[in-house]
């Protein structure tokens, strides 16, 4: 595969990491929801919709190749914008406090 290819590949599941880990944050009320068909209807739409976007975007840039280092990259994304998520939560509550 090209270094072109393989950094784009990178970056494309690096983002994708970030924007899944800011969709869950959005949904979250409706994940944990009380209701039983709440929970499995929202699940199954962010689940769903996700997988075709990523899939979709692999599929353009590289024909749809998965590589194992994708799947890192997803999780690291995840994990950067949790903790992102986290730390300017802080800097938020901090500053109202003041």
């Amino acid at each position: 595969m090209v270094l072109q290819t393989q950094v784009n590949t990178l970056l494309f599941s690096f983002f994708f990491g970030m924007i899944f880990s800011f969709l869950l944050t959005i949904h979250y009320r409706f994940i944990y929801h009380d209701k039983k068909s709440y929970q499995i209807l929202s699940t199954f739409l962010i689940v769903i919709g996700s997988t075709i976007f990523y899939f979709i975007g692999i599929r353009k840039i590289n024909y749809g190749i998965f590589h194992p280092y994708s799947a890192i990259m997803i999780l690291l994304g995840f994990m950067f914008e949790h903790s992102l998520h986290k730390y300017l939560n802080k800097k938020i509550a901090f500053k109202k406090k003041k």
